[in-house]
């Protein structure tokens, strides 16, 4: 009868790093299936999963029930694969904002247009909640951490990320709606 998935946390825990291996062959599957459901690309779902079983393992003494192993599994990945959006997201918007300061200053240079795509994202930004604006503001063009852009605009850590979830899913409805017409 195999082991359970509580008695080879016990064992890792003891220092048997085998143990450690079982549990990945057991569960990485579907660790990887959760961080292709975010990614859509499987080279990108492999590196997270990685990421998820190296947080595991060294966060593995802060597991309080052995026996929920896989559910703790699964709360890291889905909170990997949310950094990962955030990343990925933080990279678009960073790059929105070098564009625009680059357009910014060849416009202060000469009197060029932004080109279409960023008068795009400039509409759509400003078309959203002042909230919402805000929020994408302090956390991705500041580059404020969560607390820092919670504290600012006076939400909780989870109303920041409701804030900032609501705003980055309005965006993109209005840049479709804007390509859509365009």
């Amino acid at each position: 009868m195999p082991a359970t998935d509580a008695t080879l946390v016990l064992g890792v825990l003891s220092g048997d790093r085998s143990a450690f291996a079982e549990l990945y062959d057991r569960r990485a599957r579907l660790i990887r299936a959760i961080c292709y459901d975010t990614t859509g690309n499987l080279h990108s779902a492999a590196d997270l999963t990685q990421e998820v079983f190296l947080r595991a393992y060294r966060g593995l003494g802060a597991l309080h029930d052995p026996q929920r192993f896989a559910a703790w599994l699964a709360g890291i990945a889905r909170q990997v694969c949310r950094e990962w959006r955030r990343g990925r997201l933080r990279e678009q918007l960073g790059f929105a904002r070098l564009v625009a300061f680059s357009e910014a200053s060849r416009s202060d240079e000469r009197e060029d247009q932004p080109d279409e795509q960023t008068q795009m994202l400039r509409r759509a930004i400003a078309s959203l909640p002042e909230k919402e604006r805000l929020a994408l503001h302090a956390f991705y063009l500041q580059e404020q951490d969560a607390e820092e852009a919670r504290a600012v605009l006076g939400l909780s850590r989870s109303g920041l990320y409701r804030v900032l979830s609501c705003a980055r899913q309005r965006l993109k409805r209005v840049l479709r709606k804007q390509e859509a017409s365009s």
